[in-house]
């Protein structure tokens, strides 16, 4: 792929996400949602991809990238960049070096070869490090205690927007001749039927073949229908969500149960000895608060699993909840666990890095990360000192 400069970054020429609320943003970690010129959401129960595609908002977002400016709205990447970690950015250009070969870049916009699904927040798990827009069990427990007057109800209903819009079903029909990869995120994707219907349709209408699809899974589903429609595509990708192991990853993504989930893993790779050349099996771990004193256990199960590829992805929102703004005596003790943990080599070249996006963060008193805390514990029963001792003693934790 030839870039006009090593800050470029192609997502805003060829890609779209929608995200579980019906909006549309560049990528999974833009800043901003997509406006336009009123400086109003684009929202997919009224408007199209292709048509926010070739908006204003898009074409200047192009046009800082082709004067080599650095948007304000990726700075998520930029901050992975600075500590030295492979960015989104990076990684896309990787991904999709074989799809996207185009050699002229100009602020109009390519043919859309990527989108990023979140067909809305359809989920059954109440993840620490998740919320609302993206948790429908979130959001119903936040509108339990307080009420239908919340933000959270609305949440709860702009992510039924895929069931409430056929229309944006049968606008995607003249764009899947150019698609060549799709991601399935959240919500939980093996939930969501209107995606396997899509595929479907995909594979009756022959293109299924040329097709590339990931999945972000947090492992609690395992679609036994899915193996006739997936062994049509060139490759299906699954990558599970998984932070932490056993009763540590119970609590900290509420509702699964640790031993079912390896259960499903091992079902999957199954799967993957039956289609060896469409499925791969990936993990993607996400760095935060509540595992990062504990990522050396992480680290060995990983190991384990023999996956095709594993990914340590950095938490950055909710801010509270990043390794970057802990507090400074939790910061030196997550530190030093990383330093001294006995693990291979790609993790040791990645725990260097997590230190040193832990070292360009700003630390916190920690008041927010307590009180967040405190309030889920309380709603649900638990207590973070009984399987996160150590965690809950460097950053002052009471109780609930």
């Amino acid at each position: 792929m030839n870039i006009p400069h090593d800050k470029f970054c192609v997502l805003p020429w060829i890609s779209l996400e929608t995200s579980p609320v019906g909006t549309v943003r560049p990528c999974c970690l833009a800043e901003e949602e997509i406006k336009d010129e009123l400086g109003n959401k684009y929202k997919l129960i009224a408007t199209d991809l292709g048509t926010i595609q070739k908006s204003e908002y898009m074409k200047d977002l192009r046009r800082a990238f082709l004067a080599g400016e650095q948007p304000n709205t990726c700075r998520k990447c930029w901050n992975e960049e600075r500590a030295g970690r492979t960015s989104k950015r990076m990684h896309t250009l990787n991904r999709l070096k074989h799809i996207v070969t185009d050699t002229q870049w100009t602020e109009d916009a390519k043919p859309i070869v990527f989108i990023d699904f979140k067909l809305g927040n359809i989920c059954n798990l109440k993840c620490r490090i998740c919320g609302s827009w993206s948790s429908s069990q979130f959001a119903a427990e936040e509108i339990r205690f307080e009420g239908k007057d919340s933000i959270h109800y609305q949440m709860l209903k702009d992510g039924a927007w895929p069931r409430e819009n056929q229309t944006f079903w049968d606008n995607l029909a003249p764009l899947m001749c150019e698609v060549r990869y799709m991601e399935f995120t959240g919500g939980e994707p093996f939930m969501i039927q209107e995606h396997f219907d899509l595929l479907q349709r995909l594979v009756d209408a022959g293109v299924a073949k040329d097709i590339e699809i990931h999945y972000n899974t947090n492992g609690t589903h395992y679609p036994r229908n899915a193996e006739s429609i997936w062994q049509h595509f060139k490759t299906v990708e699954i990558a599970f969500s998984v932070d932490d192991v056993k009763n540590r990853f119970e609590y900290q993504r509420q509702g699964a149960i640790w031993p079912f989930v390896c259960h499903n893993i091992d079902e999957f790779k199954k799967l993957r000895d039956r289609l060896p050349d469409i499925i791969q099996l990936q993990v993607c771990s996400t760095v935060n608060v509540f595992n990062v004193l504990y990522l050396e256990d992480l680290a060995r199960w990983i190991d384990s699993q023999k996956f095709d590829f594993v990914y340590w992805n950095m938490l950055h929102e909710a801010y509270y909840l990043s390794v970057g703004t802990l507090p400074e005596k939790a910061k030196q003790l997550a530190i030093e666990r990383l330093r001294i943990a006995d693990v291979s080599k790609h993790h040791r070249e990645e725990f260097d890095r997590i230190i040193e996006f832990i070292n360009n963060g700003v630390s916190l008193d920690g008041n927010i990360l307590r009180m967040k805390v405190q309030d889920l514990d309380w709603r649900r029963d638990q207590d973070l000192r009984i399987h996160h001792q150590e965690l809950a003693e460097a950053i002052d934790y009471a109780g609930p």
